[in-house]
């Protein structure tokens, strides 16, 4: 038993005494700004209030808050872990069904213990919260960018991090669904209204001696176990309007996989949803993505799927292939416009620290007496745009 022990320290040991210093001052800076909180509360009472009925579900959303231990004043930096606190401090007072983080929590950059500290503050944020929370894994949630850029010999995230991090906790809420203990498939239901969180960071840790055989930060995709579960729980929703909710962006506008793997075979389950059909889903792959399923969609009632909603990309675009909108949210964290990985779409809103371009953030209600997906966004992002569900 003393070896097992001693084995576990090896694999996952403690911060230095410097480190934790470290991580400690960085987290005492984040607390909520008053200014922010009463204008995300204004945001919602002025603009969204008014269009939302009783029986709607009602989301708060962020994405790509890229939380990082620098106090930037015009790029990646705490901000992004202070958006999180603001938004979740303002929604404790509105009447919001779930608080939503699609991904891209930190940015992934920092040491391994300043990362595993950010993730943590930011559930315990979550956790804390009057609402319910669902956080999905983004791609730069493994920590993957330190490796790429410190060229280490190892990987400085270990396999079930995030997951302890974060997944479990989310899943550990009875509010939040879950067909078994390993499926990477949520769904949160009200009504007639069903959403269904989607894991397009799906990416298996293999190691080639210390170093990953995929590098989470670059590679995008949905494995068969996943399909199958999306499956099974399509083929278990009957009577329910169901919007999708994911990290990355599944396809372009021309149709064509915007994953790595497999983003294709996703809206081809899409569509055979709604269109009550059966059949074989299958690729031409082996191996890690390999994919070959059956599906059977007669037996689900009126159910449609209308809208697919991620983030990932750092702007906003709407577009529909198949009978189903895609819809890409801009990123929370601040970028400012003369940085060069700065979007076009975020060099226009000029966003600038302790102004409300520096946040972006939605508000998103689904009606289905309306028959309508409202999106209404705060600081950097559209004031409102709808959609039929």
């Amino acid at each position: 038993m003393k070896f097992k022990n001693l084995t576990h320290k090896i694999l996952r040991p403690r911060p230095s005494a410097f480190i934790s210093q470290q991580l400690d001052r960085f987290l005492g800076q984040i607390k909520p700004r008053p200014f922010f909180t009463d204008y995300i509360i204004n945001a919602y009472n002025t603009n969204a209030k008014k269009r939302i009925s009783k029986n709607s579900l009602t989301l708060s959303v962020l994405t790509d808050t890229h939380a990082k231990a620098v106090a930037s004043a015009s790029y990646y930096g705490l901000n992004g872990a202070r958006h999180i606190v603001e938004a979740n401090k303002a929604c404790d007072d509105l009447p919001i069904d779930l608080n939503v983080n699609l991904g891209d929590m930190i940015d992934g950059s920092d040491k391994p213990e300043i990362s595993r500290g950010l993730l943590e503050f930011a559930v315990e944020n979550y956790q804390n919260s009057k609402h319910s929370f669902y956080v999905l894994e983004g791609n730069h949630d493994e920590n993957d960018k330190y490796d790429e850029h410190r060229f280490i010999s190892s990987a400085s995230f270990n396999r079930d991090d995030y997951y302890q991090l974060v997944t479990k906790k989310v899943f550990d809420q009875p509010e939040i669904s879950r067909l078994n203990s390993v499926s990477k498939i949520g769904w949160f239901d009200k009504g007639s209204v069903r959403v269904i969180f989607l894991n397009t960071s799906d990416i298996p840790y293999i190691l080639n001696g210390n170093t990953k055989k995929y590098d989470f930060k670059k590679v995008r995709g949905v494995r068969e176990q996943q399909l199958e579960d999306l499956i099974t729980v399509l083929e278990k929703t009957v009577d329910k309007r169901v919007v999708v909710f994911g990290h990355a962006n599944l396809i372009s506008p021309s149709g064509r996989s915007a994953l790595n793997f497999n983003g294709d075979l996703v809206q081809k389950v899409f569509t055979s949803f709604n269109n009550k059909e059966s059949g074989l889903l299958k690729n031409e792959l082996t191996g890690d993505f390999g994919v070959n399923l059956h599906y059977d969609f007669n037996d689900t009632g009126i159910s449609q799927i209308s809208n697919y909603i991620c983030g990932h990309m750092h702007y906003e675009k709407y577009y529909k292939v198949g009978g189903i909108n895609h819809i890409i949210l801009n990123c929370s964290a601040l970028m400012g416009k003369k940085h060069g990985l700065t979007t076009d779409y975020n060099k226009k809103w000029d966003r600038r620290y302790n102004e409300v371009s520096e946040l972006a953030g939605y508000f998103i209600d689904i009606d289905p007496d309306k028959m309508l997906l409202q999106i209404f966004g705060y600081g950097s992002a559209t004031r409102y745009v709808s959609f039929e569900i």
